[in-house]
């Protein structure tokens, strides 16, 4: 990665005339000079000139702030890696490996760009955030002024104040949209509480690690339950659920269950607009579809979800939503659409796949913008849509549906899900029911039932991932409604 990055700036000219200097760092920061295999641990408070070349990187807690000659800063993040690639007359050119740089670019100045393995931003005067992780996805927040940003397959766009993009690696830009995020202060290896949670969510898989995430988050929980049911193979099942707060702009519904011998748990982060109301309700029931002439004022921008028991999983990654309208010049319906989609699926062998997210499956992104999902904006694992089925178990009347789908990879990879609706004895509702057990409406009715969803899969090694939740907590949150 660090060989392709300097080759791709290798046009810069080398003009020793034209300074950075390292102004300032807090814990521990070294450096590599240009041509060297040899890091060096900085001491002392002495301003340290960095020539093209040399590479700064940045421990955990420990940040650098660099001064060009033009009056220009620099930031970097904890657990960053940083190339001075070249400053000249004309130009700045900087190179992040992984971390996060915040740049305040003075207007007027020279070419000022920062360049990452899936991204390129170039601007003239604006203060601005560039992320990449490991794998060499990158994220741009601009926070005044615009930059102009690229990826590698020469596809640009104009990221505005307020607004964010972000560049998957070796994929396509996505379309820039409105930034719920604050303006960060660098002073953390991750850029706000609404990425840290982001990253939570698809990271934290171990059992431990979930239930010490799950003990510190039930203290602030807002909507919470626990309780013992059976599932639909006759298994006593410990159900405990919550929602949090990550952020103000974001909430999260987490699901945990514990058998005699397993563990599974579930998460589906949401990430709205702006600052969520002190109901909840407000937001969510507005959340996929709304009327009136007016555009909703919350408006859920991103979602993330896994499904693991603790080695296999699934998860699900959207980004760019929006609420769009039946008419633009006189709305009256609002419908949800998110611009980028994608579901994956792993076994510890897919686990390291796309950025730590699996092996995608399928997925769609909105090329043209016009809000639609065409045909040719869908991928798929093997090039074509997968053959799929759908039956009914135990006929139509019986809530048990299995989804199947296979796909046409060199390995017929194939993933089902097996959907239940049914009572805490583990009696699967049928249609009667209505009448003969429930005998009330189905908003009332929803306090006695649970959901639960299995999947199974050619990646999962003979495992499964077998999750019961119940429709009440759902109720309340505003996640299910009648």
């Amino acid at each position: 990665m660090k060989q392709l990055l300097v080759s791709a700036l290798l046009f810069f000219a080398f003009t020793p005339a034209y300074a950075a200097y390292l102004d300032s760092w807090r814990g521990e920061v070294d450096h590599k000079k240009a041509g060297s295999e040899t890091w060096t641990r900085l001491e002392g408070d002495e301003k340290l000139r960095l020539g093209n070349g040399d590479e700064l990187r940045t421990a955990r807690a420990s940040t650098a702030e660099l001064l060009m000659e033009d009056g220009s800063r620099v930031k970097i993040a904890p657990v960053s890696s940083f190339r001075m690639t070249s400053e000249g007359k004309d130009a700045v050119s900087l190179g992040l490996y992984f971390g996060r740089v915040r740049s305040w670019v003075k207007k007027f100045s020279k070419k000022f760009e920062v360049r990452t393995p899936s991204a390129v931003c170039a601007v003239r005067g604006t203060d601005f955030m560039v992320a990449s992780d490991q794998e060499g996805n990158s994220r741009v927040e601009v926070y005044d002024g615009s930059v102009l940003t690229g990826d590698a397959k020469g596809n640009a766009s104009l990221v505005r104040e307020g607004q964010f993009a972000e560049i998957p690696a070796g994929g396509r830009l996505r379309e820039p949209s409105q930034n719920p995020n604050q303006p960060s202060d660098m002073n953390s290896s991750v850029g706000s509480p609404s990425q840290a949670a982001r990253n939570e969510i698809y990271n934290e898989i171990s059992k431990e690690d979930v239930i010490s995430r799950a003990q510190e988050e039930l203290q602030s929980a807002e909507f919470q339950s626990r309780k013992v049911a059976i599932d639909a193979f006759g298994n006593r099942v410990r159900m405990e659920e919550y929602v949090i707060r990550p952020a103000d702009n974001q909430f999260k519904y987490v699901v945990l269950n514990t058998r005699q011998e397993r563990f599974d748990f579930g998460k589906i982060l949401f990430t709205f607009n702006s600052a969520l109301p002190a109901d909840l309700s407000l937001a969510t029931r507005n959340m996929t579809s709304a009327t009136g002439s007016a555009t909703p004022q919350w408006q859920l921008t991103a979602m993330n979800s896994v499904m693991s028991n603790t080695l296999d999983r699934v998860t699900e990654d959207a980004s760019g939503g929006k609420m769009v309208a039946d008419n633009a010049g006189s709305p009256s319906e609002w419908t949800h659409f998110f611009t980028d989609y994608a579901v994956y699926a792993s076994g510890p062998d897919q686990a390291l796949e796309n950025g730590g997210l699996g092996r995608k499956l399928w997925g769609y992104t909105d090329l043209n913008a016009d809000n639609t999902v065409q045909t040719g904006e869908m991928t798929y694992l093997g090039g074509a849509a997968p053959a799929g089925s759908v039956t009914y178990p135990g006929g139509e009347d019986v809530f048990h549906t299995v989804t199947r789908n296979t796909y046409s990879d060199a390995d017929n990879t194939w993933i089902e899900a097996s959907d239940y609706v049914l009572f805490d004895s583990g009696d699967i509702l049928s249609a009667g029911d209505f009448s003969s057990r429930l005998g009330v409406t189905m908003d009332t009715a929803t306090d006695r039932l649970n959901f639960e969803r299995v999947y199974t899969s050619s990646l999962f090694g003979g495992r499964k991932i077998d999750l019961e939740f119940s429709a009440k907590l759902l109720k309340d949150a505003g996640l299910l409604r009648f």
